[in-house]
């Protein structure tokens, strides 16, 4: 653990805070178990993207020029394919082809913006560069 970066060491430890604070709640706390449930999957995710962050880069810089470069590229495309699919979504209320909560359209929204963000990513890191 000498070697881990001190932000990696800092989220590490925080993840496995988090993910025992909620198994302390659900075994001496009665009550809503919305709260112990959130927690440890926080701590649990927090604790799991940093572990696969850490292993998969091993000794390589976090970001530099290039992967700064493809991220904003990926980003940017998937801004615009989101405003293709706010068009969409927009046309398909408007024509009552199907009947949309604010919170389903929301969802679809949050969710498709951050696969396609880093499908973007992914994409132009195996590529190697935006043309």
């Amino acid at each position: 653990m000498k070697n881990i970066k001190k932000v990696y060491r800092y989220r590490l430890i925080s993840g496995i805070i988090l993910l025992l604070a909620g198994i302390m709640l659900t075994v001496f706390f009665e009550g809503d178990s919305s709260i112990p449930v959130i927690l440890i999957v926080m701590g649990m995710v927090i604790f799991l993207i940093t572990a696969f962050r850490l292993f998969r880069q091993g000794d390589l810089p976090d970001r530099d020029e290039r992967t700064k470069k493809l991220a904003a590229y990926g980003i940017t495309y998937s801004w615009l394919f989101t405003l293709v699919l706010i068009t969409v979504l927009y046309w398909i209320e408007f024509l009552n082809l199907a009947d949309f909560t604010a919170e389903a359209i929301l969802g679809i929204l949050l969710f498709f913006m951050l696969i396609s963000a880093n499908v973007f990513r992914w994409f132009f890191m195996q590529k190697g560069d935006v043309e």
